[in-house]
């Protein structure tokens, strides 16, 4: 039944329409979700062994240290708890709280997360009366290696992702099922989306015009009741978004629901020293760790403008910086975005935090899946087209993608950024398998050649957009640090020892072999590793710190002084003070 048919029908019928529907039963269901659980299941077992899992990225070792505030009962009162979205840390510190800051649970948490989305696109599908739509979505969004990669990460991206099939599902049942108290949940979740990532203010705003307007096309209800629907949709969002405004206002004084990092990201992007517009470090930043770009970015502000700051004023002077620059420079902001649009169609994964390719060397799983997003884009974008020809409630799959493509438009086009959209593309991907079956069972020939000339073109273009992407090599080091937080000294070593004949000035895996050889008691071999990581790196606090220790333990007591001197004007940490103030009183 299309949904043209639908339209011209009393709203009444609409509301019982699920009824009619022939669904698929509960056996296929079944089996979906417990293929999707399963090979989640097996990553699982295989990450809790890789060292990968061992070594957290500067954004997981930021939620980790707020998620560990929280379990303790501190909360996030400080200022570097306002700097990124709160939610991803609440969370994390609630399972930290409950089970004793095991992080084992949080990824069993997280993978049965990502399995319910599956059965969220399986129900979007029914909700739409295509249920093998649905469980077509809901099998090829379960086999994707990204989905796998990101459950066992100490990221928010399993739930935002989470959160817009989430999104989805409810629009559509509230279109269906028109009750106040459901348009006053929809606000909550629309507010909870906000906390997990300010950008899904969008999505917000987005439901306000969306939701009302399908309301009266498609579900017949008058101006009356969507202008009601629509106040108890805001009446909604407002509790989350004072609940933010708190949470701010505890850590930095400030009563706003988004975090004080805006205006930094935007910086970063557009400046006159970032022609790319790609994730960039500033030289008075030291480290890409998020608490490191916070102090540093703070530091520098203060001193351009000669005065102390608040965060808000910190956050507010560098998105004036970066909107200077790109109202001056709109032809090449201009080409920027729309390389990024290049790099958001094609198939390969740009890693981040966490890299595809380096997790596969240890997940059997992941090294069988493909890389999903050149044939989800292939498939998904002319299944969307032919859902909006027979359905407008298709517009609610449509506005995700639309979220995810601003934010890496204007952002990073970042696999953990683009994976938000993979679930409604595999809801795309399912219905034009379901399409496409439909024609051939019908020998519809010319149907069926325009589908597949179209999915074929789209790939290809996929493709082809693979040469503007610049995927880094394997991070080795990562292995390296991961094996020596296992305390698997031996396995540390070697890798490192064979990373380091063919890299010689990586200095990361400098730092680790300084830390092997400190390890084993050789603290002059140790002392010499660091000496090459700071000429390497002159502005790495953490190496004069390392190398500090290390001249101390061998006697060279005024160098020690030299570098933790060093180590403490380029971060002002307790601990190089410390080291600073014994190393002057042993003198």
């Amino acid at each position: 039944m299309e949904a043209a048919s639908i339209v011209s029908r009393p709203r009444s019928s609409i509301r019982v329409s699920q009824k009619t529907v022939k669904t698929a039963g509960y056996r296929p269901v079944l089996t979906v979700l417990g293929i999707v659980l399963i090979l989640r299941i097996i990553h699982l077992a295989c990450a809790i062994h890789s060292p990968l899992s061992f070594q957290l990225s500067p954004d997981e070792d930021y939620y980790l240290r707020f998620a560990l505030s929280v379990a303790q009962g501190n909360g996030a009162r400080t200022a570097q708890f306002a700097f990124m979205d709160p939610a991803a840390g609440y969370i994390a510190g609630a399972v930290f709280r409950i089970f004793n800051g095991n992080l084992f649970v949080l990824y069993v948490l997280q993978t049965l997360l990502d399995t319910f989305t599956a059965f969220c696109l399986i129900l979007i599908g029914r909700e739409l009366q295509h249920p093998r739509a649905g469980l077509l979505a809901g099998l090829v969004y379960g086999c994707t290696a990204t989905s796998l990669l990101f459950c066992t990460t100490l990221l928010k991206t399993i739930w935002v992702a989470n959160f817009m099939a989430v999104w989805v599902l409810c629009g559509l049942m509230i279109l269906r099922k028109p009750k106040m108290v459901g348009w006053l949940l929809f606000g909550f979740l629309c507010g909870y989306g906000i906390a997990l990532r300010s950008t899904l203010l969008l999505m917000a705003g987005i439901s306000l015009v969306l939701l009302p307007w399908l309301s009266i096309v498609q579900a017949r209800r008058t101006a009356r009741e969507v202008a009601r629907a629509a106040i108890m949709l805001i009446l909604g969002l407002l509790l989350p978004v004072a609940l933010l405004s708190l949470h701010n206002m505890r850590a930095i004084g400030s009563f706003s629901p988004l975090p004080t990092n805006g205006g930094i990201v935007l910086h970063q992007r557009y400046n006159p020293d970032n022609r790319t517009a790609d994730n960039w470090i500033p030289p008075f930043v030291s480290y890409w760790h998020p608490l490191d770009i916070y102090r540093g970015y703070t530091e520098e502000a203060r001193k351009r403008l000669g005065r102390e700051l608040t965060p808000r004023e910190v956050d507010a002077y560098w998105r004036g910086q970066a909107m200077d620059y790109i109202l001056s420079h709109p032809f090449h902001v201009a080409s920027n975005i729309l390389r990024k649009f290049a790099l958001f169609v094609a198939y390969p994964e740009i890693p981040n935090d966490r890299s595809l390719a380096d997790e596969r060397l240890f997940s059997p799983i992941l090294s069988i899946l493909p890389s999903p997003f050149g044939w989800l884009f292939a498939l998904g974008v002319p299944g969307f087209v032919l859902l909006l020809r027979r359905d407008r409630r298709g517009w609610l799959v449509t506005a995700p993608i639309a979220t995810v493509l601003v934010t890496v438009c204007l952002f990073d086009s970042i696999d953990r950024f683009r994976f938000q959209a993979v679930p409604m593309f595999a809801l795309g991907t399912g219905f034009f398998l379901e399409y496409l079956a439909e024609s051939m069972n019908q020998k519809k020939i010319r149907q069926t050649v325009i589908m597949l000339i179209t999915a074929a073109a789209l790939g290809a273009a996929s493709m082809l957009l693979a040469d503007t992407s610049r995927v880094p090599p394997t991070r080795w080091d990562k292995a390296v640090w991961g094996y020596l937080r296992m305390d698997n000294l031996k396995a540390a070593k070697a890798l490192a020892l064979k990373v380091f004949d063919e890299q010689p000035n990586n200095y990361r895996i400098l730092n680790a072999l300084g830390q092997i050889a400190a390890s084993e008691g050789d603290y002059t071999r140790a002392a010499n590793y660091y000496r090459r990581a700071v000429e390497l790196r002159p502005k790495s606090h953490i190496d004069h710190y390392r190398l500090a220790l290390m001249l101390a333990k061998i006697g060279l007591q005024n160098e020690a002084v030299e570098h933790a001197a060093t180590a403490l004007s380029l971060a002002r940490k307790p601990e190089y003070r410390a080291l600073l103030q014994e190393l002057r009183a042993g003198r």
